[in-house]
């Protein structure tokens, strides 16, 4: 059974960035942390090489790419398509209703349509 991989958490970063002071070798580190010296090396590497770690700038950086690395949603609630949808939820029209009426209402535009699961995420969302 493959293992599931988890982001390193801060606690991790830390523990590598005082570590890596002592001048301490990948394998040894990993060990300490139970992870793979590869993920240590890929770490150290993307951060500006394997001398210097600094641990906050390395948790920023890596959650600056995970934001970065999500698709913006199609309905953005200043969005036209979205005042559209919310019509056709005031109206009660159920999500797969709204997504068949959109199809049809634009044939030839995929931007202006979305799924019924989209509306139902955007239901979600902005009740949060």
């Amino acid at each position: 059974m493959p293992k599931k991989y988890t982001h390193l958490t801060v606690q991790e970063r830390a523990i590598i960035s005082t570590i890596r002071v002592d001048l301490c070798s990948l394998r040894s580190i990993a060990k300490r942390l139970c992870r793979c010296p590869g993920t240590i090396s890929c770490k150290l590497e993307r951060t500006g090489g394997l001398a210097i770690y600094d641990a906050n700038l390395a948790h920023l950086q890596s959650q600056s790419r995970r934001t970065a690395a999500r698709r913006t949603p199609k309905l953005q609630p200043d969005s036209p398509l979205f005042d559209v949808v919310r019509q056709h939820l005031n109206l009660l029209w159920s999500p797969p209703q709204i997504a068949s009426k959109l199809k049809a209402m634009w044939p030839d535009d995929s931007s202006k349509r979305v799924s019924h699961e989209t509306v139902y995420n955007a239901i979600y969302a902005s009740q949060r």
